[in-house]
């Protein structure tokens, strides 16, 4: 029987926890009425906004931050590196002209642009490829690291869609069975590929953040 790496147990430990914390926390917010959408942001909310995203969100990424610097852990082992330097700045200038071309400079519109880039992009990409595909890729190989952290990557992205629609947990499954292998496996696979490709997870997260508010710019 193989033996399961503690790195790698960790790391699928805090991430399953990341999706329970994220699932309850955004129900309760969606159940009292707290949780603001983007379309509603405004200069009065936009700090209510900022606080509830930055600890669904981020709080997983501080704690795996403080993990990894108690473990004497480097940053570069995680995609934080100076490679591809000019694939990043060429794609953060493609994120600043379609924030540019979008023309929306209020406070929503700020917002947009910093959330797609830091909240979603930035957030997904650290947990689930610098961090959990990382591990599993050093441990397992790659392509067991694309299966594992795809799944849990593609699980994620049915929470979201059962809790405003109020639905059931019948809902939860089919919503999350729906997404484990065209988000998930797919989809997460070709940001693990562009992450191993690049040797660095600011392109990954460059493509990710340009993705998503290209449903701004064109939705």
């Amino acid at each position: 029987m193989m033996k399961i790496s503690k790195n790698v147990l960790v790391a699928v430990s805090l991430t399953f926890l990341y999706g329970v914390f994220f699932y309850f926390s955004t129900s309760f917010l969606w159940n009292k009425g707290w949780l603001i959408s983007l379309n509603d942001i405004t200069s009065q909310n936009i700090w209510i906004k900022f606080l509830s995203d930055t600890i669904i969100n981020l709080l997983f990424v501080i704690l795996i931050f403080a993990l990894l610097f108690l473990k004497n852990r480097s940053l570069s082992e995680m995609g934080f590196t100076k490679n591809s330097r000019l694939a990043s700045i060429l794609l953060l200038g493609v994120y600043l002209i379609m924030f540019l071309s979008h023309g929306d400079f209020t406070v929503r519109g700020y917002y947009l642009a910093f959330f797609y880039l830091m909240i979603v992009a930035f957030s997904e990409e650290f947990i689930f490829r610098g961090f959990l595909f990382t591990q599993i890729n050093q441990e397992y190989g790659f392509g067991t690291g694309i299966i594992i952290s795809g799944l849990l990557f593609g699980a994620m992205h049915g929470l979201l869609p059962t809790i405003v629609t109020n639905g059931s947990l019948a809902d939860l499954f089919t919503n999350i069975s729906s997404n484990l292998l065209g988000q998930g496996i797919i989809g997460g696979g070709l940001f693990a590929l562009v992450y191993k490709k690049s040797g660095t997870l600011f392109v990954p997260i460059l493509i990710h953040a340009i993705l998503d508010y290209s449903s701004v710019l064109f939705g």
